[in-house]
């Protein structure tokens, strides 16, 4: 969207860039760039303060967004090394196979058994060589060890990113909302002449501190009445 009138309008561009803190946006055109310019507002960010009129210049795929999920949905992922292994054993399975079925096929002709039995030796040496509990096995030890990761959090969508996972030696990934909470989190307090370790637990059942201390209480006053929530 580009805006054309604004009023104290300011813009959540975290889901873009990793901005944790609100951009403005105003009429004025600021840089060549985009995402840096100050009259475009973007797809999937959200408006957190005043008010804006604007014109929509681009929708759906032409989009920042719409580009960004375009590239996510036109990678080539490739097979995970499970499979390769997977698919070479098959192979090399049906290779022994048919070669013993033939073998097998061929020595009955010459033992002088009827060409019916022949045929059934040659299925049938091929059949049990099938390997039917392969699939049941990786299955179940890909579960068990998604189950063993879930146990330590570690959620895992994709059975098959459990092998990859263990032959990974560099992970790339978004620090925003993956990594972190896109949030400023108070570490250390400083009051009564000390640094105290603040609780960062979600119940606030961790870390204890004297909260009756006058220093606490005139640093409680002032983080209530200067924030912004």
């Amino acid at each position: 969207i580009r805006i054309i009138e604004a009023r104290g309008f300011k813009v959540d561009n975290s889901s873009l860039t990793g901005e944790s803190e609100p951009q403005s946006r105003s009429p004025e055109f600021t840089n060549d760039n985009p995402l840096e310019t100050k009259n475009l507002a973007f797809f999937s960010t959200n408006a957190v303060e005043g008010t804006a009129k604007g014109v929509v210049i681009c929708c759906g795929d032409q989009t920042v967004m719409g580009r960004i999920a375009g590239l996510a949905s036109g990678l080539d992922t490739g097979e995970t090394p499970i499979a390769k292994e997977i698919h070479h054993f098959i192979h090399l399975i049906t290779g022994v196979a048919v070669f013993l079925g033939v073998t097998f096929f061929v020595i009955a002709f010459i033992l002088g058994y009827h060409w019916l039995d022949a045929v059934i030796f040659l299925i049938g040496i091929i059949v049990a060589n099938v390997p039917e509990g392969l699939l049941a096995t990786v299955t179940v030890c890909l579960t068990l060890t998604a189950k063993r990761m879930a146990s330590k959090n570690c959620l895992v969508k994709n059975l098959e990113a459990v092998e990859t996972l263990g032959s990974t030696s560099t992970i790339c990934s978004d620090k925003t909302g993956t990594l972190t909470q896109n949030r400023m989190t108070v570490a250390h307090m400083w009051f009564d002449n000390q640094i105290i370790d603040a609780d960062t637990t979600e119940d606030q059942s961790g870390l204890q501190y004297d909260r009756t201390s006058p220093g606490f209480k005139a640093l409680a006053k002032i983080a209530t009445l200067c924030n912004r929530a």
